[in-house]
């Protein structure tokens, strides 16, 4: 479709052979910057395509994750505001407030700061709580510092803060030993070879970054090199430059499982987890007289191969949130991992493809801002608080085998990892209740915070005085989530409102679960609630109470707060995140 009436934007392409069209509605760029909208790291690209890009048929990597690819919300619009430099630094918040001028509906911000700010010495925070104001939906990537915690970036109430997980797709890339053990890694190697004869394997392992192989006699050899230091494109040219017939990377043990199908674009190659590591690791010091691997290429595996998905991936960003432990974050996860979308072919990237398979929070994030456009799609008149309650209390946290969803060690993944869980972008359509924020809300919140007039003016945009609000904990603030923080014999109460936008006549009850056993008790007052027209509100209060007689095997538990409706079929779940002090 054309463009919306109110739509604002301009097209900033300085000249030249490329235009606008009814896809990509706008492009601009701050005013000193002598690059163009487009950039060379097609990061940009990657992301929009992913969130709203139209339908391809036949998008491919290198013949692998072959099919029609499309973006979350195909039939929306995209405007490219341009933040950065290719070398990563900041030009100006300009263009961020350009596209809230323009009328944009989402902001999606595959970017985070490398430092925990304070809200208000952050202009992307700040110009988020200026799109908010303005009823636009803003959504962010958690970051890719895990599995440490506390690692968690855009941390913000107001924005969507988005972790990565992985899909239900493999591109197999199988090292075979000698012994016949099979270890299941991944990779996509652009000549089309299935099989590879047995090569020699070196003793040890290598940090394969450039400068590194060319004392060690690596030809005609698959060479095992640790993973980091440099891309795996890198590692692969320096195995190949010094005459390396293949190459296996293997994980370190905080990677664990976390396994991206990486593009080797010069030799065969595949990327192992920290468990098959240690499996080659015992092979490699055995006793026999040669240790050989040959590489074997499966391609794309879709199905049963992987029932571990959705998994938490080992970059993805942890919290609690070090400015605001009382708010649960990250607030979501989506598929951030081996995601297929658009790429600038060029001589100067590494694949040389209009398409590109890459991994990292700024892949998930556009996932959930393309549910978010859907949202707002079919639910115009609803906040960007109320879509983003829409999101966290659908979310699933069962994988494919319907084990609880685990993280990149393949345990049971902690609740500072997933958040609310993994994006269900059906179910959010029809969530049955929200919980609202207005914008003027987060004011008791940020004077609860300490935060003083000055700042909290800063962030807001407009005079404010702490002295003439109530300052309120974090945890009291209509978040869809709890983060409660409990020292021994500590009794909290917190009150939540939700506005029913399911059914005009309904009833719901509330039931805690997983919480009794590890010694939280939790009353809600009351315990059902009933409806009798759409955007009625009802407020109750949680009560939870630690029992000091109960052992915890952990500091931190994870519980929830389900209203359910069997009159209609609704089921609303507010995550809870409980850190033992």
């Amino acid at each position: 479709p054309p463009p919306p009436a109110k739509w604002r934007g301009r097209c900033d392409f300085n000249g030249g052979k490329r235009t606008c069209n009814n896809k990509l509605i706008g492009t601009q760029r701050s005013n000193d910057d002598v690059d163009l909208p487009w950039e060379d790291a097609f990061h940009g690209s990657h992301t929009a395509s992913t969130a709203a890009g139209s339908p391809v048929v036949g998008a491919n990597l290198f013949g692998q994750a072959n099919g029609t690819a499309m973006g979350i919300a195909p039939r929306a619009h995209l405007a490219m505001y341009k933040l950065f430099r290719e070398e990563g630094f900041p030009q100006d918040s300009k263009p961020s407030h350009a596209a809230i001028d323009d009328g944009v509906d989402v902001l999606s911000m595959s970017i985070g700061p490398d430092n925990p700010y304070p809200f208000f010495e952050n202009g992307g925070y700040v110009g988020a709580f200026r799109a908010i104001q303005k009823g636009i939906f803003v959504s962010c990537s958690a970051g890719n510092d895990g599995p440490s915690p506390y690692s968690v970036t855009n941390d913000v109430p107001w924005v969507l803060t988005v972790g990565a997980s992985t899909i239900d797709r493999e591109i197999r890339a199988t090292v075979k030993l000698g012994n016949g053990v099979e270890l299941h890694g991944q990779s996509i190697f652009r000549p089309q070879v299935r099989h590879h004869q047995q090569r020699p394997l070196p003793i040890l392992p290598a940090f394969c970054v450039p400068g590194t192989l060319n004392q060690i006699d690596v030809k005609g050899k698959i060479v095992v090199c640790r993973v980091g230091g440099a891309s795996f494109s890198d590692l692969a040219r320096e195995v190949k430059d010094n005459g390396g017939a293949g190459m296996i990377v293997v994980n370190h043990v905080g990677r664990g499982y976390t396994t991206p199908a990486y593009a080797s674009v010069v030799l065969p190659a595949s990327l192992l987890s920290y468990r098959d590591w240690m499996i080659l690791t015992d092979y490699l010091r055995s006793p026999a007289k040669r240790h050989t691997a040959k590489l074997a290429f499966q391609g794309t595996l879709i199905g049963g191969t992987n029932p571990s998905a959705p998994q938490l991936g080992s970059f993805s960003s942890r919290g609690p949130s070090l400015q605001s432990p009382g708010i649960l974050k990250p607030d979501v996860i989506g598929p951030g991992i081996d995601i297929l979308a658009a790429w600038g072919a060029s001589t100067d990237n590494a694949t040389e493809n209009p398409f590109n398979v890459r991994s990292g929070t700024s892949t998930s994030c556009p996932h959930l801002s393309g549910v978010a456009a859907l949202i707002k799609s079919a639910h115009p008149d609803w906040s960007p608080a109320a879509i983003k309650s829409a999101i966290l209390t659908t979310g699933y946290a069962l994988d494919l085998r319907g084990n609880p969803i685990s993280d990149e060690q393949n345990v049971t993944a902690a609740v500072f990892g997933v958040g609310a869980g993994h994006v269900d972008p059906s179910r959010a359509l029809d969530p049955g209740l929200v919980y609202d924020i207005h914008p003027d809300d987060y004011i008791p919140y940020l004077c609860g915070l300490g935060y003083s007039d000055k700042h909290v003016t800063m962030i807001v945009q407009r005079k404010v005085s702490c002295g003439d609000v109530i300052p309120v904990p974090e945890a009291q603030l209509n978040y869809p989530t709890f983060s409660i923080r409990l020292g021994a014999g500590d009794r909290k109460t917190y009150t939540r409102t939700v506005t029913n936008v399911g059914p005009p006549r309904s009833t719901y009850s509330a039931v805690v679960r997983s919480l009794e056993e590890v010694g939280i008790a939790v009353t809600v007052v009351p315990s059902e609630i009933k409806f009798d027209e759409v955007n009625e509100k009802a407020s109750y209060a949680v009560t939870f109470t630690r029992l000091d007689n109960i052992t915890r095997s952990t500091a931190v538990s994870r519980g929830s707060l389900v209203w359910s409706a069997a009159d209609c079929g609704y089921t609303v779940v507010s995550t809870i995140a409980v850190v033992f002090l």
